[in-house]
């Protein structure tokens, strides 16, 4: 990558007759813009970047910025940073520096931390809210060169069946079983100042619309998987802001959907006798009872209620693909500690137990799910590209490409599939103009592309540098990033931060 020292003198002699040029830190010159915000495309433009933020995107070889450093943009692309908007570092400081590593250098400048609180945080290696917090100032005075956290989330709150998980003398409240306990874990957890309360799948219905109510009058967000009880439009229409995974949608989409969730409310209660039905017999009832014109009335529902998808397609395709050799020996696993490697294959063998006509299903359930992003984008719904980075098979910053690619191949644009990382989270995050746009006032988060990703999605990965507030990582500087990765899986030992 060609970067150049612009001696401001020098060109000063080219505007002296006109009005005296802005000074800026850096510029991109001659490069191809794609604002995902705008849906603009310019090509030969220069993008100017001074204390952090975009100060202005103007025609090639205009006089009315000089900056003192520059990149070469000629033949390149500039988008802006990604966001991957479910992220795990496993509150584990020694998880979360490879992973913060991985995400940077796969051009991921923000995440939302889908499981950051720390209920018992005296545990060695520690990394929880708190860290994040810290981390995020860091970032955002120009400390740290790593990606931003953007949201935290509590731990996954789970009813009272998994109360024996909690950490001893831990509030029962923490798993709750009633609508008394959901409004108390809501005051509580607004007194921690957690930023998205994560609900699981084993909360009974009273305690989660008391705690959705609660949480909502508090102006906390309620997200995370649905509890079996709750239905996708229930769940919508109360304010539950983000559905996760490629679960719930498909089941919602047809006819099972009310019979899955009253024998699961039954299950969830406790009730003798009463069992869920087996993955086959919900995954074979879900397909054969899909139909368009309902999943059309439950995504019309999500669009109007302002429900955002992040549907984490990687963790279906596992499913279907957790026998598969090939899958299995993936050159990105190079990058996975060995802990969370050891783990991954436990589960990988699990779930390769499967029968041939159970994986098949899960194949058909994977596909499913992938042609309704299209179908959910298509509507109305706003889909945010997420991951569940850590999670088995799910690579940190690769992932998010991989996940692109899956929206274009649900039918969205590249320019749509872009935005699911981009502008749809900064509005999430009620932080349109300021992120996930190249425009003058925005954060100077920024990827140089030598390939177009409008052309092929793919192209995300051909990333020349990346800009953290306008702080430049070079091509040399994100290997060294994905070198240090390798070496700290080389030399785990379990003990101190890698």
């Amino acid at each position: 990558m060609h970067r150049t020292l612009i001696p401001i003198l020098g060109l000063g002699l080219t505007v002296a007759c006109g009005s005296p040029p802005q000074t800026a830190s850096l510029a991109i010159h001659d490069v191809t813009v794609i604002d995902p915000l705008s849906r603009q495309v310019l090509p030969d433009h220069s993008v100017f970047v001074s204390e952090g933020r975009i100060v202005g995107v103007e025609p090639a070889g205009g006089a009315a910025f000089l900056a003192t450093d520059s990149l070469d943009g000629s033949g390149r692309f500039v988008i802006p940073g990604l966001m991957d908007m479910h992220v795990h570092l496993f509150r584990d400081a020694r998880v979360a520096r490879p992973t913060l590593n991985l995400l940077l250098a796969n051009g991921i400048t923000g995440f939302r931390e889908m499981a950051s609180d720390c209920w018992d945080a005296t545990v060695e290696h520690a990394f929880c809210t708190d860290s994040l917090r810290e981390l995020t100032r860091d970032v955002a005075a120009g400390g740290r060169t790593t990606p931003r956290p953007l949201a935290m989330s509590s731990l996954p709150i789970n009813g009272v069946s998994q109360r024996g998980g909690l950490p001893e003398g831990a509030p029962e409240f923490l798993a709750p079983g009633t609508a008394d306990d959901g409004r108390t874990l809501a005051q509580w957890l607004n007194a921690r100042q957690i930023d998205v309360v994560k609900v699981y799948n084993s909360v009974p219905r009273d305690a989660y619309f008391a705690l959705l109510d609660e949480a909502t009058g508090l102006d906390m967000e309620v997200s995370g998987h649905l509890p079996l009880s709750v239905s996708v439009v229930e769940a919508s229409n109360a304010g539950h802001r983000t559905i996760e995974h490629a679960r719930d949608l498909p089941v919602a989409c047809g006819s099972y959907s009310d019979t899955y969730r009253k024998v699961m409310a039954r299950v969830v209660a406790g009730d003798d006798g009463v069992n869920g039905p087996s993955a086959f017999e919900r995954i074979r009832a879900t397909l054969d009872a899909f139909d368009e014109s309902v999943c059309a009335a439950v995504l019309t529902t999500l669009a109007a209620n302002g429900t955002y998808l992040v549907p984490t397609h990687g963790t279906r395709e596992m499913d279907y693909l957790a026998g598969d050799s090939a899958y299995r020996a993936n050159d990105r696993l190079r990058y996975v500690l060995p802990p969370i490697r050891e783990g991954w294959e436990a589960d990988l063998d699990r779930t390769a137990g499967a029968s041939d006509d159970l994986v098949e299903m899960y194949g058909e359930f994977y596909a499913l799910g992938v042609r309704l992003s299209g179908m959910a984008h298509a509507t109305g719904v706003k889909v945010m590209a997420g991951t569940d980075s850590n999670d088995t098979m799910i690579i940190p910053g690769f992932a998010l490409h991989d996940e692109l690619a899956r929206f274009v191949e649900s039918g969205m644009s590249p320019m749509d599939a872009l935005r699911t990382a981009t502008a749809t989270p900064a509005e999430y995050l009620d932080r349109s103009g300021d992120l996930g746009t190249i425009s003058v006032g925005a954060v100077a988060d920024l990827l140089l592309l030598n390939a177009d990703p409008l052309a092929d999605i793919a192209n995300t990965l051909s990333i020349e540098a990346v800009l953290v507030g306008g702080r430049v990582q070079d091509r040399a500087t994100l290997d060294e990033l994905l070198v240090s990765v390798e070496a700290a899986v080389s030399a785990w030992d379990g003990g101190a931060d890698p």
